[in-house]
């Protein structure tokens, strides 16, 4: 029975892995994770990574956009001077420069620093091919792929634009600089490699990390599903062979300086001693910028300082096959909880705990991503579980109403609507005030005697139902008919100053509609306090009203009868009216004082109506 109750949600859990990837629910997701950043809060970076801006300065002061390549070329002399681990231009070079004299100046700068790599920009859409001597020098900067069986594949290019062959042949490093926005088109990922006409093109951060590999005579491959070994520690990738940027913060956050303090000779030589320094355009309608969780226009090279510093220290955010699992297993749980809690019997213990389960799992993609990094998928449990809590919430609203519709026609409206939610009503075992009210027929035996079956029947249901009517139209409910009589109550389960009026103005309503019908009753009403009880057995319970005013309300028939009247209200029912500043009741009605009811030992004043 269980596994039948969890097979809706475990057909979730299985359908998630497409779930994760509809572009709808993506897009939820990411906006998602931004919020999780924003909590986390920003982050300063432990590798060193510093960047260069190819700013409004700097551009303002070398002639314009692009720089000339003489310009870099002195740059890249003064990066190495200062002891720069690694440079990373963030600049394309697919066509020659100006002059040939301008290359081969930043040729040869680049090969005199042996710690220069450069960006690959490759196309998936349209066919784009480069010279025979850049594709000979892309070659020589591929990476070695392990790919077991059931990894996912790496994505594969249609053209690239490589640097020019004499800068490409220059670099210790070439590296593709493409980038994954996610659906809401914010930067999110990375493809460690890509393929391209047979070779296997590494990340630029790749490249610096293997750079920095190679001066310690480490061997360097990416495994896949396994990931990359990096500075004696395992960089895993994430689901789709992706890694998941890590950010820090927003524009700023790495250290920035203009490159044209340094070319000024303004930079101290310390800010880029042993630091991976990174070089891109931030001018002005200069370079690409992203959409991030911190900033809506991050400049391009810092997204790529980002994937470099959680390369080399930091670590990207773990989204891999165990935070799958861990996704699968919180749908299942999370539906489960949610439908367990929304079928509680209170309407107030419904809303207090049904969103639990959502909100303890929001709590812990919260946590587990703030402390460990991890991306645990909060759209699809959360709204399974907002959608499992509506559906049983709309299934037993309706339900209830249902419910509550066939009791209303056998038992009380008020206890029918409360034991549509619980066999045990709040009010049940409360004292209380209230009114009471007892109609019978008068007659009624000799009429029966000779009007036959058939005719009784319908005389008892035009009484009845004239009982009800008379009853509802007055604020009070029918709590039970007995053959030719019937017990009237006001006041339960909420009591008001108006009950013993609305009841003696009632026992006047019966009177008149009575005689419309041809019908002659007699009425007896009280007010006082009583107790809402459960009675009966084991398998058959009502709730009802039970007490002294309940007894004295029926014996006020008796006595109306004794004395030749229609309708007999108590004394405290009448006090009850005076007191609350309801219409005088002496205007209709007689007072008897100290009448011997049976089976009371004290006399009763009573007030009597005879027409």
């Amino acid at each position: 029975m269980l596994i039948v109750l969890l097979l809706p949600f475990i057909a979730v859990a299985a359908a998630l892995p497409f779930l994760r990837n509809w572009p709808l629910l993506a897009a939820i997701e990411e906006s998602t994770l931004d919020w999780r950043f924003a909590l986390r809060g920003a982050r300063v970076p432990d590798a060193p990574v510093v960047i260069l801006a190819i700013d409004d300065r700097t551009v303002s002061a070398n002639g314009g956009w692009p720089l000339p390549r003489e310009v870099l070329a002195q740059a890249i002399d003064r990066m190495t001077a200062s002891g720069a681990g690694v440079i990373a231009l963030d600049l394309l070079f697919a066509e020659s420069g100006e002059t040939d004299q301008a290359d081969l100046a930043l040729a040869g700068s680049i090969r005199r620093s042996q710690r220069t790599v450069l960006p690959v920009a490759l196309t998936f859409k349209d066919k784009r091919g480069e010279p025979q001597t850049a594709h000979e020098a892309m070659a020589a900067h591929t990476l070695t792929l392990v790919r077991r069986p059931g990894a996912p594949e790496i994505p594969g290019a249609r053209g690239a634009l490589p640097p020019v062959s004499v800068l490409a042949e220059a670099a210790r490093g070439l590296g593709h600089v493409d980038v994954v926005l996610g659906e809401d088109g914010a930067l999110r990922q990375i493809h460690p490699a890509v393929e391209y006409d047979g070779l296997i093109m590494p990340a630029l951060p790749v490249s610096i990390a293997r750079l920095l590999d190679d001066r310690r005579g480490r061997a360097f491959r990416l495994d896949l599903p396994g990931g990359l070994q990096v500075g004696g520690r395992h960089v895993a990738v994430g689901l789709g062979g992706r890694w998941t940027l890590n950010f820090y913060g927003p524009e700023g956050t790495f250290p920035t300086y203009s490159l044209q303090a340094l070319l000024a000779g303004r930079l101290p030589s310390e800010r880029l001693n042993g630091a991976v320094v990174w070089v891109g355009a931030t001018a002005t309608a200069i370079g690409d910028t992203f959409v991030t969780p911190f900033d809506r226009k991050l400049p391009g090279v810092e997204g790529l300082a980002t994937a470099t510093a959680n390369l080399l220290a930091d670590g990207f955010i773990v989204r891999n096959e165990w935070a799958a699992l861990t996704d699968m297993l919180a749908v299942i749980v999370v539906g489960a909880a949610t439908a367990a809690a929304a079928r509680r019997p209170s309407a107030l213990q419904v809303i207090a705990i049904s969103p639990l389960p959502v909100a303890i799992w929001f709590a812990v993609t919260v946590l587990a991503f703030s402390h460990w990094g991890i991306w645990l998928n909060l759209t699809v449990p959360g709204l399974t579980g907002l959608a499992t809590g509506s559906v049983i919430g709309a299934w037993d609203l309706a339900l209830s109403d249902s419910q509550r519709r066939r009791l209303s026609a056998y038992i009380p409206g008020p206890v029918a609507s409360a034991l549509t939610s619980t066999d045990r009503p709040a009010f049940e075992g409360r004292t209380q005030p209230a009114a009471v009210l007892f109609v019978d027929m008068a007659d009624f035996t000799a009429q029966s005697e000779l009007a036959g079956l058939d005719a009784t029947v319908s005389l008892l249901r035009r009484l009845h139902a004239m009982v009800e009517e008379v009853a509802a139209a007055h604020g009070g409910y029918v709590d039970s008919f007995s053959g030719d009589g019937a017990m009237l109550v006001f006041g339960v389960p909420n009591p008001s100053g108006t009950d013993a009026s609305n009841a003696l103005a009632c026992a006047h309503a019966l009177l008149s509609n009575a005689r419309k019908l041809d019908l002659e009753v007699r009425v007896g009403v009280h007010w006082g306090e009583l107790r809402v009880a459960r009675f009966g057995g084991k398998r058959f319970r009502q709730i009802t009203v039970a007490g002294d005013t309940v007894n004295l309300a029926s014996r006020l028939v008796e006595a109306a009868k004794m004395h030749e009247a229609r309708l007999a209200a108590s004394d405290a029912l009448v006090s009850r009216i005076e007191a609350s500043g309801g219409s005088d009741p002496a205007a209709h009605l007689r007072k008897v004082p100290a009448v011997h009811i049976r089976g009371r030992r004290t006399p009763t004043d009573i007030w009597l109506k005879s027409g």
